[in-house]
């Protein structure tokens, strides 16, 4: 094709790139809960408290925190947020209140027209508080109750109102050690957006934010999901310049030092740098025509795109510089390293393709797998085709001040060597630190705690308040919902044997270990007795379709715990003959790991085989192709039993660091084999020898180890991003980039490719 027409064409694709590129932080998805099937018990509860729950009109997205408040500075922050726009509804300490009273209510109006009756109405005002007083034994104000309704006395006299205190079991849900919470409903759902991309939820925080500061408020936080998104949100451009500039620099530092050179990595990493604008246009795409992108996706694309792109340029800068010191003309120079090299990138990155979009199979991975996968072709075609055009035109100038000079390692060729000496000894060796690895991996638990690895934003530091105040499961509670055929209660009817059985449930429940307290329709003893303060509670424990019943159980153990997780299948087996379905966050967890680990057992198994016939067809040797494949995985296995070692909270580690690991490493390391695999067939065909495996390597090896410490640098630096789990997952790469090109490639690789190629003959001693 007419080199002028390919630049016409980039050029083209550049300017629409950018065009999208510049959208795509209207479709990132910040909610990082795992959708399961509705198949599942965890599912099913939810959808019920969605349809008849407050859940299925309003939505709580933000909680407010207030620090050291009064009820009446709640209640004055509460005024303050039901004026704004949006917000549907509140709850607080302000509901404990007008509950308590409206039952107090009732007692006092019941005993005042009483004493009206018995006195035949000659009775004043006065005394009949008196005797209410009296009767009732409460204080004389709260009579102020009697014929007033609790929302008229707090509108009408304030004062008074908050002088009625609630017993502790009205006002624990709200309060608890000098923390009061609101509980803020919105209109919209927590990660509704409209299509210009405006997040309303987050205007809304933004706003609450700003009129409760205005108004004197000093000591309180907002979190729930409609802080954290926006939080996030606001802060994601940033960090990913911020990762963008330390990988571009450190891969310019890289690449300088590796060809000496200064306007070789200048050229490379400019052109290169493209490859982010196209994976942002493609972040758009995904986002606007299939599903909204995990916004954890960005800064591991960029250091993808970064890190594989330089490699490419490198491996064909390589190329061209041996060509170039044997005397060949820029134009043949060129030619061969796109002929050569250029191959093996095309072979490399439809394999490192494939395997990223075998993530687009993969619940909650699927836009990891769509955005990285669509967009590496895109980085090989401006390795293969963009660059060549101008490193061909400018020639050897692209190395200036260094000199064109190609020399052998011969270090890493007198290792090969030695490793082939023994090459079984070493590679048994190397299966058996394998397998303790992965022994040691199997014996870590997965987690799905998402907000242990978040940075410490207010929102998150509001979210932490709550924590430790009111306990992990109170933000986090057990819910239990009956789905119940008949009626359980409507304003003539009330089915007591049906609630007696409940009431057996949640004695059973309640005497489980680890149970801290239980809120549900009807007390643990209940024996069908049906009084004012009975039927309150089953009225904020009961659907709107007065059939679907609400349990909440708040334990001892942190909602991510191995003893919350046994708590909570205990209370499914319980629940299960009678209709109930345990939900929450904790069951979510279980759920959740029960429907994704079969999709990960599949990517482990299948991944390699297809990655082993791949290489296969390109090397003709299934032997090389399953050994390459093993030193990968060795890689993979012994870089996260370090991730494991250092990094596992008390949880457990994140869920999806070891299998996006995995599939970065199985994709990202089957770029060396081949590089290094195309040296040695090259090599292998002029003489096929011992000696033509040491060369292959001493060729290759300073452009094979340069591009393992350009790929481990391009996540390393990931290693310093305030979200938890970005920055193991950089470690992780990082070291297994590093463990392949210095210990594996060197040590292991040989010992492989002599039993693979049957080479028997003595080894020269140097």
């Amino acid at each position: 094709m007419n080199r002028k027409l390919v630049i016409v064409l980039w050029i083209i694709g550049i300017l629409i790139a950018a065009l999208l590129s510049s959208q795509s932080s209207n479709y990132l998805n910040y909610n990082e809960n795992t959708t399961i099937p509705s198949s599942y018990p965890a599912a099913k509860a939810q959808e019920l408290l969605s349809e008849y729950f407050h859940g299925g009109n309003v939505n709580n997205s933000i909680d407010v925190v207030l620090i050291n408040s009064t009820p009446r500075e709640v209640y004055k922050a509460v005024k303050i947020i039901n004026e704004i726009d949006g917000v549907c509804k509140t709850e607080s300490i302000i509901n404990a209140y007008l509950a308590y009273d409206e039952i107090l209510g009732k007692e006092i109006n019941y005993s005042g027209y009483k004493i009206i009756e018995e006195n035949k109405g000659n009775i004043s005002s006065q005394e009949l508080k008196e005797e209410i007083s009296q009767y009732l034994h409460i204080p004389i104000y709260y009579t102020c109750l009697f014929n007033v309704s609790p929302q008229n006395l707090l509108t009408r006299n304030e004062t008074v109102f908050f002088l009625i205190t609630p017993p502790a079991q009205f006002t624990s849900t709200y309060e608890a050690k000098n923390v009061s919470v609101i509980f803020v409903y919105t209109k919209y759902c927590p990660n509704y957006n409209f299509k210009n991309g405006t997040y309303p939820d987050g205007v809304i925080s933004c706003q609450i934010q700003s009129k409760l500061s205005k108004c004197g408020f000093n000591n309180f936080y907002l979190t729930g999901p409609a802080p954290l998104v926006q939080e996030l949100s606001s802060s994601e451009s940033q960090r990913q310049a911020i990762t963008f500039a330390l990988v571009f620099i450190a891969l310019l530092l890289i690449t300088g030092i590796y060809f000496r050179s200064v306007i070789a990595p200048i050229i490379t990493l400019s052109i290169i740098a493209l490859s982010v604008i196209f994976g942002m246009a493609i972040v758009t795409l995904v986002g606007k025509f299939y599903h909204p992108v995990d916004f954890q996706v960005i800064e591991p694309m960029i250091s993808v795109l970064l890190g594989i792109g330089t490699d490419y340029s490198v491996f064909l800068l390589s190329r061209f510089k041996e060509e170039l010191s044997k005397g060949r003309n820029k134009e043949e120079a060129m030619e061969i390293s796109v002929k050569t090299s250029g191959k093996a990138i095309l072979i490399s990155g439809s394999a490192v393709t494939l395997v990223f979009l075998s993530l687009s199979f993969i619940p909650y991975l699927h836009t990891w797998g769509l955005t990285i996968g669509f967009s590496v072709p895109i980085t090989v075609l401006i390795a293969v085709s963009l660059l060549p055009i101008i490193y061909g035109k400018i020639g050897s100038k692209i190395f200036w001040p260094s000199h064109l000079s190609f020399s052998e390692n011969k270090s890493l060729g007198n290792i090969a060597r030695i490793t082939m000496r023994k090459p079984k000894t070493t590679l048994a060796i190397s299966v058996i630190i394998g397998l303790i690895a992965l022994a040691f991996i199997l014996s870590v638990p997965l987690s799905l705690d998402f907000t242990s690895g978040l940075p410490n934003i207010p929102a998150v530091k509001g979210l932490k308040i709550l924590e430790n105040a009111f306990g992990q499961s109170f933000v986090n509670p057990v819910l239990i919902v009956f789905n119940e055929s008949k009626t359980v209660m409507n304003s003539t009817y009330v089915n007591t044997s049906l609630l007696i059985q409940i009431a057996k449930i949640e004695e059973n429940i309640s005497k489980l270990s680890g149970v801290k307290q239980l809120i549900g329709p009807v007390p643990c003893n209940f024996n069908g007795t049906i009084t004012p303060e009975i039927l309150h509670q089953i009225r904020e424990n009961l659907g709107t379709n007065n059939k679907t019943l609400l349990v909440t159980v708040i334990m001892n153990y942190g909602t991510y715990t191995q003893q919350a997780q046994k708590l909570v299948l205990t209370i499914q087996k319980i629940v299960n003959p009678y209709h109930g379905y345990v939900g929450g966050t904790t069951a979510s967890v279980i759920d959740a790991l029960d429907y994704l680990l079969p999709y990960y057992e599949m990517l482990i198994i299948i991944l390699p085989i297809i990655l082993v016939i791949s290489l296969a067809v390109f090397l003709r040797s299934i032997k090389i192709s399953i050994g390459a494949v093993g030193t990968i995985l060795l890689s993979i296995t012994l870089s996260l039993a370090i991730i494991y070692l250092f990094f596992r909270s008390a949880n457990g580690i994140l869920f999806f660091i070891p299998i996006t690991i995995f599939v970065l490493m199985i994709g990202l390391g089957n770029d060396y084999s081949i590089f290094i695999l195309t040296r040695v067939k090259e090599e292998i065909e002029k003489e096929r020898s011992i000696e033509s495996i040491v060369r292959a390597i001493s060729i290759s090896a300073g452009a094979v180890t340069a591009l393992g410490v350009i790929l481990a640098a391009s996540f390393g630096v990931l290693a310093i991003d305030p979200i938890k789990p970005i920055a193991e997952l950089g470690i992780g790469i990082a070291i297994a980039a590093l463990l392949d090109t210095f210990i594996i490639r060197i040590f292991i690789y040989p010992a492989i490719l002599k039993i693979a190629l049957k080479l028997n003959e003595t080894i020269k001693r140097k």
